[in-house]
């Protein structure tokens, strides 16, 4: 890739995402209404239901159909397609629920063959052409320094704003636990389900996309939890009630993580807390439980680096985002006596989760903070665009913790839309039959498999990968691998929560006058019925599109490993087979689950 397009690739990529859904919602506005007309403009509020699958569309649909003098409006071909095969039956027995229709036949069948073709041959093609050129001078890598402009360096580098943003976050979370624990328990009725599951925990991925760790720059359960220790708003720490402990040495890894991680899937997908606004409450307020707990015993910010589930799976993604926070000149760090960057002086704290940024190599454990920014005495630290997949096409310092957790995100990410598509009351039924259990243990044995299973297979495949290599070992490919994964398991994310996002997100428009479900009307939207961002046949084209850009990156980040491991084009090309089998399995996979209904998460 080249370095200024790959640089500019991440927002051409938003652009083209943008301007989909406003060429989408151009072409359903501009089609005729079949029904009763209305006042001009009214017509973007007016929503009817599809018969078929209960989703919110738009009376002015591109999917009208008469039968018996009343006019149908369905959100898609599909659905048209199996209300006329039998209409009766579908008018006197709606479908129960909210299900979206998956991606059709033909577009899987198109996706599947473009997975193929471009993982066997296009990075290979173009190192085959570059090898028949004269070797050219390599290219500084691409970067913009957004502290560049006096204005920006003043803005990010301010306690005093960061703890504005800080403690607005933290009111709008005390809210949330408020409407959650105390509010109408009809998640239909109540904001905390929706903001939580819908809009933050499905935003929070294309915040990291973008953005980083943005998320723990402002983040609620570390801002209560530190302004508690520290009795103050901002500045380098000064006193505190707390102990300072120093984090266990055996824990100092992402293992505590990695399980938070699991058994809040097993919680939310098993129990079903995303329509439970107590329930929803209560996971926030373990976090901020935990948060406060490390806080009071250990020294910095201990648990954001090792214990946070949020942390650890934003610090993954965050390797792949586009911006980081890293010195300018070596020259100017080697001449530096005092680290201040990583002790603090009387401008702000040292590094709060133990980098040393003027070494720092990757954006796993950095926080977006501002720490450094505001301690280094020579300003010799920026936070800089940068292409998209930066820190994992270079050789960092790979784990095994982090290694597993990869593959976990790709497996449980994928898990979670399973148990959304018709296909999981089959399985749990054929577990629950075949082993005389509970729906529960059904579950967890299903879970257990789906988390089991993807990381037997990856180890095989590594296996397979140092035999062909004949020089490195299955754990060292184990791991280095690993990281190629991330962009298959982001961008499946990523389509998965376009879903929630686009589809039941607008329904925050109307809770926002009655957060409580207590009959309020404060911003007088409380009677609004909006539908979704986008129809479901452009959701399609965007999920599917998602899963090829993230196939893509895959590929190049598994072809310069291998590269880096493997000098030998032919051998390279061998040693890797095993690891292309891997993420074409892990990309149809993906485009296999967005061609099942899905059963939606909130209330409709």
């Amino acid at each position: 890739m080249k370095d200024r397009a790959a640089l500019a690739f991440p927002w051409v990529f938003f652009a083209l995402i943008l301007g989909l859904i406003l060429w989408d919602q151009t072409r359903v506005r501009g089609t005729p209404a079949p029904s009763t007309p209305v006042a001009a403009g009214d017509e973007w509020w007016t929503v009817s239901i599809d018969p078929v699958c209960g989703m919110k569309v738009r009376t002015g649909a591109s999917y009208p159909l008469t039968w018996e003098g009343q006019v149908y409006s369905f959100c898609c071909a599909a659905c048209r397609e199996t209300f006329e095969k039998a209409p009766t039956a579908q008018v006197q027995a709606p479908r129960e629920g909210h299900l979206m229709l998956g991606v059709p036949t033909w577009m899987f069948q198109v996706g599947v063959a473009i997975v193929l073709v471009l993982s066997f041959g296009l990075f290979e093609g173009v190192e085959w052409l570059r090898s028949r050129r004269a070797p050219a001078a390599p290219a500084a890598p691409a970067r913009i320094d957004v502290m560049a402009a006096p204005l920006a360096r003043r803005l990010l580098s301010s306690g005093p704003l960061q703890a504005a943003v800080r403690g607005v976050m933290a009111l709008f979370f005390l809210f949330l636990l408020g409407a959650g624990l105390f509010g109408n328990q009809n998640p239909a009725m109540n904001i905390t389900p929706l903001l939580t599951w819908t809009i933050w925990w499905a935003g929070l991925i294309f915040v990291i996309l973008f953005f980083g760790k943005l998320w723990c720059s402002v983040c609620p359960w570390d801002t209560i939890a530190t302004w508690l220790e520290r009795l103050s708003l901002w500045g380098p720490r000064r006193s505190g009630a707390g102990l300072g402990l120093k984090w266990p040495r055996f824990a100092r890894n992402i293992w505590f993580a990695v399980i938070l991680f699991v058994a809040l899937t097993w919680v939310e997908l098993g129990m079903g807390i995303t329509l439970i606004p107590r329930a929803t409450a209560w996971v926030g307020l373990g976090m901020l439980g935990l948060a406060i707990v490390c806080a009071f015993l250990f020294e910095r910010k201990s648990f954001c680096r090792y214990g946070c589930l949020i942390g650890r799976v934003s610090g993954l993604y965050a390797m792949f985002s586009s911006v980081e926070v890293r010195r300018n000149s070596a020259d100017v760090c080697a001449s530096c006596k005092t680290a201040d960057c990583f002790r603090g002086n009387e401008k702000g704290d040292g590094c709060p989760t133990f980098e040393f940024p003027r070494a720092m190599e990757t954006s796993t454990y950095c926080i977006l903070c501002a720490e450094c920014l505001r301690t280094c005495p020579k300003e010799n630290i920026s936070l800089r665009l940068r292409p998209w997949g930066s820190d994992l096409v270079q050789e960092g310092r790979p784990r095994m913790d982090e290694a597993i957790l990869a593959v976990i995100l790709l497996s449980m990410t994928s898990f979670h839309g399973l148990t959304m598509t018709p296909v999981w009351p089959r399985w749990s039924g054929a577990v629950q039959g075949a082993l005389s259990v509970s729906e529960w243990v059904a579950f967890s044995v299903i879970m257990a498999g789906m988390l089991a299973g993807p990381i037997a297979l990856y180890a095989i495949l590594s296996w397979a990968a140092a035999r062909w290599s004949r020089s490195k070992s299955t754990g060292e490919l184990f791991i280095a691998y690993s990281y190629a994964l991330l962009p298959i398991a982001l961008f499946y994310h990523l389509a998965h929560n376009a879903e929630h996002f686009l589809m039941e997100g607008p329904k925050v428009l109307a809770l926002a006058s009655d957060p409580m479900g207590r009959g309020w009307n404060l911003f007088g939207t409380a009677g609004w019925t909006p539908p979704p961002l986008v129809t479901i046949e452009g959701l399609w084209w965007i999920q599917v599109f998602m899963v090829l850009v993230g196939h893509v990156y895959s590929l190049w980040i598994c072809s310069r490993t291998t590269r880096r491991r493997v000098p030998e084009r032919g051998r390279a090309f061998v040693s890797q087979l095993p690891m292309l089998a891997a993420m074409v399995l892990f990309s149809v996979v993906s485009l296999w689950l967005l061609k099942q209904p899905m059963e939606m998460r909130s209330a409709m």
